[in-house]
């Protein structure tokens, strides 16, 4: 796999642009595509591994809008985000060892 040198942090997305490609399955789709094109250049479409890639994506869209959504969830919990715009995990505030609420891995 071969990283784009620029970063796509999920939590940096505008809101209204988030619930918008949610609402539209093709779009994101799209979305989804051009963000496995711009990180993931060598993986192919029509493998495995895109497909992976492509629920990973789409998991990590649907877990953000949660997160955003529910202030219980935010308050209790840290996201972990990789630099190609998927959330890693949700981390339980009462195991965390680091104070900070978001966390780039």
């Amino acid at each position: 796999m071969v990283y784009s040198d620029s970063p796509f942090y999920l939590y940096d997305l505008d809101t209204d642009i988030l619930n918008a490609l949610l609402l539209d399955e093709a779009e994101l789709n799209k979305y989804i595509a051009f963000l496995i094109e711009k990180y993931y250049a060598s993986v192919q479409p029509d493998t495995s591994e895109y497909k992976k890639l492509h629920n990973a994506y789409k998991s990590s869209f649907i877990l953000e809008k949660l997160y955003r959504s529910y202030e219980y969830i935010s308050d209790n919990y840290t996201a972990i985000y990789t630099k190609t715009g998927i959330l890693r995990e949700l981390t339980n505030d009462l195991y965390s060892i680091e104070t900070n609420k978001v966390v780039i891995n």
